[in-house]
């Protein structure tokens, strides 16, 4: 009777603890990503521009050429963070919520580790944001308040893609990562480009979006409305 009654406790208790610590990471990933848009905001404020989300080829081989790292967001946000622009991602680039399988040149087997697929980034910064340009600032948006700067991603890519392209009704290219509320790190619509066979996100799960005027936000969707700079 006694192992019954402990049975019946555990059942109602372990879910009850899951979701707990569910939320507690998601609040640890709601305080990353401020510090991230805190971050960028100085970056900003300094260089007159935003991060850049993903840099032209030319700029990668110039910073080659002066030994400095390639410019890209969570490098340049990395000195506003205390640390070298060396880093790459690491610290708060990486949500608590994310764990994956290591690949095989991290050496650790079947090991599960927390930091993305790449091992060092579980966020991604607005696609549309300096994605091959570097002249987007902050006083060029014409909707802070409605435009997504840092989100979940698995940490494939280096920036983060709406759900669904509402002028052409594409899906499966977003790659925004419910992991949250449930979620996992095959929450996502692009998770099978590498090797993920769900390929689509399944249940209520949410995701944290960071926006540029420094709101974050646990949502169920990630619109394209809300990744382009327009007022819309």
């Amino acid at each position: 009777m006694v192992i019954a009654i402990i049975a019946v406790l555990a059942g109602m208790l372990l879910p009850a603890l899951g979701r707990a610590r569910d939320k507690a990471r998601a609040a640890a990933c709601q305080s990353n990503l401020r510090q991230l848009l805190i971050a960028t905001a100085m970056y900003d404020e300094e260089q007159r521009a935003l991060p850049i989300g993903w840099p032209d080829a030319l700029w990668v081989t110039q910073a080659a050429s002066k030994g400095e790292p390639a410019p890209i967001w969570y490098r340049q946000l990395q000195p506003y963070l205390g640390r070298s622009a060396t880093n790459a991602g690491q610290g708060v680039f990486v949500c608590p919520g994310s764990v994956q399988k290591a690949q095989a040149n991290e050496r650790l087997g079947a090991a599960l580790r927390a930091g993305g697929f790449w091992g060092y980034l579980a966020y991604g910064q607005n696609g549309m944001i300096n994605n091959g340009r570097r002249d987007m600032a902050l006083r060029t948006i014409a909707d802070p308040a409605g435009t997504v700067m840092v989100g979940d991603s698995d940490g494939w890519d280096a920036c983060l893609y709406p759900d669904t392209n509402e002028r052409t009704l594409v899906t499966g290219s977003g790659n925004v990562c419910y992991r949250h509320s449930g979620g996992t790190e095959k929450s996502s619509e692009s998770a099978d480009r590498h090797g993920v066979t769900t390929g689509r996100k399944l249940g209520k799960f949410r995701a944290n979006l960071g926006f540029l005027d420094g709101h974050v936000e646990l949502r169920r969707s990630a619109p394209e409305k809300i990744f382009t700079p327009a007022l819309d």
